[in-house]
């Protein structure tokens, strides 16, 4: 069957159709704008696949066989249940609307939402979308948001009602530009962050810091709570922060990868962070569980990401 659709190929049932319905070769080469020779063997090569003549030939004229005639009209059902299949997936979309409230972290937005919005915004042109870009936990019942996407770790308790998706799984690194490690010294083992100024993201919703996890706290924990800058509610901050000889900083791989390809930035102490990994979850009400619009956004936006 695979064999058969990749030779035959839709566009010569389009041609055959038309020339079915003119039963003239000039006229058909004509509406199709390329030649009769073109026409000829195009229908010729159709009915060496098929294994049947779907024309008779004579000087003067050109006229549908039997077998043609009955060729003509299961091909013209079957091309306008392929039309009239796009025009229903095309209706069903449209017929996708209303507003989903959104609330997505800064990074993940910039890095994995936007390269896929406009897209999903044509094929889906009646359904709003309004993104809460934060990197706080929300309040679903409070502030009625439909759908979240949260970082979820291990020891993290989600509320009963909530549905989980898993979304992507992320990983973190260590990284300082080159200037700054150029004046202050390469990093060969954690310990030696205790000389250096350790860039920290914190939310101020309740203070909570993005914990460098791999690293000895005992050592670490006061150089970096205690750094000189404190950065609050933006990882892209920290990030630039980092570019302009500010210190190190912990990110997530997928937020550098263009930096690093520049050589702005530098990965340090990687042999002590293989297996430090994030994971990012779509999270919405059980009550909105059946909701189509919903169920269109995650089922796209996964697709894409994971």
């Amino acid at each position: 069957m695979k064999k058969q659709f990749k030779t035959m190929h839709i566009a010569s049932l389009e041609l055959f159709l038309v020339a079915a319905e003119n039963e003239n070769f000039s006229v058909t080469a004509e509406y199709l704008n390329i030649t009769p020779a073109a026409v000829s063997r195009s229908i010729k090569r159709l009915e060496e696949r098929i294994g049947f003549d779907l024309f008779s030939r004579s000087t003067r004229q050109v006229k549908l066989t039997q077998e043609g005639r009955i060729y003509y009209k299961k091909c013209s059902e079957i091309l306008d249940m392929l039309i009239n299949a796009g025009h229903s997936i095309k209706t069903e979309k449209n017929t996708i609307e209303g507003k989903l409230k959104i609330s997505v972290p800064e990074t993940f937005f910039n890095y994995k939402i936007s390269p896929y919005l406009a897209n999903f915004s044509e094929e889906y042109p009646n359904l709003k979308l309004d993104f809460h870009v934060t990197n706080r936990n929300i309040d679903f019942v409070a502030e009625e948001y439909d759908l979240s996407v949260r970082l979820i770790q291990e020891n993290t308790r989600l509320e009963a009602f909530l549905i989980k998706k898993n979304l992507f799984v992320a990983t973190t690194g260590l990284y300082a530009s080159p200037n700054y490690l150029t004046k202050n010294g390469m990093i060969v083992c954690p310990d030696e962050l205790i000389n250096h100024k350790c860039i920290n993201f914190s939310s101020s919703q309740n203070n909570k810091r993005f914990q460098w996890a791999f690293l000895n706290k005992n050592i670490c924990k006061d150089n970096i709570e205690n750094s000189q800058i404190q950065i609050f509610d933006s990882i892209q901050a920290t990030k630039f922060l980092a570019l302009n000889d500010g210190g190190i900083v912990q990110l997530f791989s997928f937020s550098v990868q263009e930096e690093l390809k520049r050589k702005e930035l530098v990965e340090i102490l990687s042999e002590y962070n293989k297996g430090n990994t994030w994971e990012f979850c779509f999270l919405y009400p059980s009550t909105y569980k059946n909701s189509m619009k919903l169920k269109v956004f995650i089922d796209y936006f996964t697709k894409k990401i994971s």
